[in-house]
């Protein structure tokens, strides 16, 4: 891996507070220009400030990507980027019920697994089967 993916890598970690396989997929595939540009948007967007403060988009990115039935690891993402903005687990959590009867029993349940997933790992998982008979 080239020195200027490796740091696009970091500056991806480090503007967002976390990295997701995507980040790697577009600076593998593209290369470091690809990803310095994804970051530049992202930068110039997403973290931009303005009216809206980080954790409250942190949160409605949370409740679109469960409405949406995004992947439990993405959703766990913006979580953990809520929770470092300032949001408790338990705001977190309020949000999930406060628009589980909009978005649908599926993509509710799918919220609360990325919430277990993020703040109580020692939970077992939802997606399983306890038992058949």
């Amino acid at each position: 891996m080239s020195t200027d993916l490796e740091r696009e890598l970091e500056r991806t970690t480090a503007l967002r507070g976390f990295r997701f396989g995507l980040h790697d997929f577009v600076g593998h595939l593209g290369g470091a220009e690809a990803l310095a540009h994804h970051n530049d948007n992202t930068e110039a967007n997403y973290l931009k400030e303005g009216l809206i403060d980080r954790k409250t988009k942190e949160l409605l990115i949370v409740v679109a990507c469960v409405a949406r039935q995004d992947l439990v690891s993405h959703v766990q993402l913006h979580m953990h980027a809520a929770h470092n903005a300032g949001a408790s687990p338990e705001e977190i959590m309020a949000v999930l019920d406060l628009v589980g009867g909009w978005i649908g029993s599926v993509a509710k349940i799918k919220g609360l697994e990325a919430w277990r997933a993020t703040f109580r790992p020692d939970i077992p998982t939802i997606d399983r089967v306890v038992e058949l008979r």
